[in-house]
């Protein structure tokens, strides 16, 4: 059912692909009768051609939806789609070919020609022609569906533009109600606050209105209320969860899929496509790999050194709380003495961070920190690797065995964890990474840890594999600037 809706619906596009691909057919043949000093003539091998190129357009509505959204299309992913639809056309009709056994006498250079041809009109129809239909929906006043929006007055204005921003969307805000409503408040916009939830009510009862939309951050009682009031009333809600490609904190995505036998919702904090989570599992195998080369080259040349100034494990490990709550062991290169977690009790009232991690100037619990430079500095060896960041190269190994990855949050200790409050915990609804957000922001100069949830946050309410790229360069080049780590 729903295919064959989609098939009427977008019936005028499949008709123009036809007559799109059986002209790009007909001047491939006409040039290949000039190019090869032949006459060109419609004959049976080209009716039944022609006919195979219909049948390949009718197949790929059964099998794809090549024009699902095409008005809300924006050009590089319309390019996309046409190249897209292209293939696998030319796919289709090479199948066809070689099924009916007439491979051989079917020019191969009028095969690629026709899909070249294809391939370029169609931009040029297609482009031309949705302009057409754009400009002709918008200015159909009878499509325009009357709308009221109930927010408060600091996100009215921006909300109104992002409702605006598409117009074929075409939606008509004819009047704003707004939560914190005073007499005589005013928007940006030239569209009329006409009052409060009730006015909104009893605005919504008596004038034409075709759909309701909210905005209430953080008010899911209130959100309760109005969607009820316009059940009640029979009217279109919109429950507005995503602003300007802006997430918000408290809300979440709805999706509705099975479980067993049952039919549930399932709220998460974003809807991230499956392929960025596959480039940022490989981005983490090539650099966990790399990583792991590195790693063994410091467990040659600066292991050693480690073991003589303290003889011991070269690596230290220690427990760590990774994604949703998950412990596993994370390793490091040991620049601290064997007793330095034994020591940690003694040194908390020096300790500069606000919140629940540690950190300290001048750390006595670092390998060779008795020892001091002409400017009094520590100088030891694990200072060393701590100030170049050598100590984190096996944790790449954390990153090929899945525990973190490449770009994440700061993966908390046991003790820390047992501290949180509920807003802390997002910064485990991700898995963590060596580096991060709080990281690349110079970690060693932000002492709240408050100010360390914001930034995990952050990250985790705007992630691409984009920003993880481009905080990789931030690192190697704090990294090499001796940036960022004490």
């Amino acid at each position: 059912m729903k295919k064959g809706s989609n098939l009427l619906k977008h019936l005028d596009f499949m008709i123009l692909d036809i007559l799109t691909l059986e002209l790009s057919f007909f001047l491939a043949n006409v040039w290949y009768a000039a190019y090869s000093n032949q006459i060109f003539s419609i004959n049976a091998m080209y009716r039944l051609l022609a006919l195979m190129l219909i049948i390949c357009v009718l197949i790929t509505q059964i099998i794809d939806t090549p024009y699902k959204s095409i008005l809300k299309r924006q050009r590089y992913v319309e390019l996309r789609e046409i190249a897209k639809h292209t293939i696998e056309l030319l796919l289709m009709s090479i199948f066809f070919i070689y099924y009916i056994h007439i491979g051989g006498t079917v020019s191969r250079l009028t095969i690629t020609a026709t899909w070249i041809l294809y391939f370029l009109i169609t931009i040029i129809v297609r482009f031309t022609y949705k302009r057409y239909l754009r400009k002709r929906i918008s200015n159909s006043p009878a499509s325009l569906s009357s709308a009221v929006l109930f927010t408060s007055r600091i996100f009215a204005d921006e909300v109104i533009e992002a409702i605006k921003s598409n117009p074929l969307n075409n939606i008509k805000i004819n009047a704003v109600f707004l939560t914190d409503y005073t007499e005589g408040i005013k928007i940006n916009s030239d569209i009329p606050v006409l009052g409060n939830k009730e006015e909104m009510i009893d605005y919504s009862t008596h004038n034409w209105v075709d759909e309701v939309f909210l905005f209430l951050p953080g008010q899911r009682e209130l959100y309760k209320e109005m969607e009820e009031a316009c059940s009640t009333m029979g009217l279109t809600c919109h429950r507005i969860l995503i602003k300007l490609n802006k997430y918000e904190p408290d809300l979440v995505t709805p999706h509705i899929h099975n479980v067993g036998d049952c039919v549930v919702a399932t709220y998460t904090q974003r809807d991230i496509p499956m392929i960025q989570w596959f480039l940022k599992r490989t981005l983490d195998i090539i650099g966990g790999i790399v990583g792991c080369f590195f790693t063994l080259i410091f467990i040659i040349t600066v292991g050693p050194i480690i073991y003589k100034a303290d003889p011991g494990p070269i690596f230290y490990s220690q427990k760590r709380v990774g994604k949703n709550g998950k412990v596993f062991k994370m390793y490091k290169f040991r620049s601290m003495y064997q007793d330095a977690d034994a020591r940690k009790a003694e040194l908390m009232k020096q300790n500069k961070m606000s919140g629940f991690m540690f950190k300290m100037d001048d750390d006595p619990r670092i390998i060779g920190s008795e020892k001091k430079d002409k400017n009094g500095k520590p100088r030891g060896i694990g200072n060393f690797i701590r100030k170049t960041s050598i100590d984190e190269f096996p944790q790449f190994w954390n990153v090929l065995k899945g525990d973190m990855s490449l770009v994440g949050t700061r993966p908390p200790t046991i003790d820390e964890w047992e501290h949180y409050s509920e807003h802390h915990r997002k910064r485990l609804s991700m898995k963590p990474g060596i580096t991060g957000m709080w990281q690349v922001s110079g970690r060693s100069d932000i002492t709240d840890f408050e100010e360390v949830v914001r930034l995990d946050s952050l990250y985790i309410d705007t992630w691409t594999i984009q920003m993880d790229i481009k905080m990789l360069f931030m690192t190697v080049a704090n990294v090499l600037k001796h940036e960022g780590a004490e």
